[in-house]
């Protein structure tokens, strides 16, 4: 086997590197499956007030499309959370990260259903949507800080923050861009965990944690 085999091969067996895999996989699914949505029924974003994503979980024509895309990003952020090693610290917090990210899509994407219904069930899913805007972006700072200062890695973070900013004011009403803000977050969000991931190595996660007794 050539050395650049075997470098490849190394690179394969890195658990990182499959966790990047899944984050990839999975937000590339979510766009996919959002992006027919698009195609079937453009005029629920398409205007000049555009609804948010959530409009294509109501409606017959789109809401399989829409439940496809979100349940197939929380599946691969779990898949993602497992391939990492919870013996050192960052890794393990990188970990809660991935399965906090997982279960607010799951809140917000069981919402969607029954946020039609009156006024209360509209409510809870607006609260549950913002809530995940802004776990995306505290998640996205924090990774953000595990990484090389670059110009490329700022922008990133500036374009998720500001997609955030957009997505909670459309949600209070004071702009109406909210598919566009609502993309730009996620996407922001999914990048900056992938290139995080991609550029760490297993040796500066931070020292194993320390085994109890009982597993020593």
């Amino acid at each position: 086997m050539t050395a650049h085999q075997h470098a490849s091969r190394a690179r394969a067996e890195n658990p990182l590197s499959r966790a990047t895999r899944w984050v990839i996989l999975g937000e590339a699914a979510f766009l996919f499956f959002m992006g027919l949505s698009v195609l079937l029924h453009p005029g629920f974003v398409l205007a000049k007030r555009e609804g948010g994503i959530s409009e294509y979980g109501v409606h017959i024509k789109t809401a399989l499309l829409y439940t496809a895309a979100w349940a197939v990003l929380a599946v691969a952020n779990v898949r993602a959370a497992r391939e990492l090693d919870e013996r050192h610290e960052t890794s393990a917090k990188m970990r809660k990260v991935l399965f906090g990210y997982t279960a607010a899509i799951l809140l917000v994407l069981l919402s969607t259903y029954v946020y039609s219904l009156d006024t209360v069930m509209r409510y809870i899913h607006y609260a549950l949507g913002a809530t995940l805007i802004v776990f995306m972006s505290w998640a996205s700072y924090w990774l953000y800080r595990l990484r090389a200062k670059s110009p490329l890695a700022r922008t990133l973070l500036w374009a998720q923050v500001l997609g955030s900013l957009a997505a909670l004011m459309s949600i209070l009403g004071v702009i109406h861009v909210l598919f566009a803000a609502e993309t730009l977050s996620n996407v922001g969000c999914a990048v900056i965990l992938a290139t995080t991931l991609h550029h760490t190595f297993e040796s500066s996660l931070g020292p194993p944690l320390e085994s109890s007794p009982d597993t020593a």
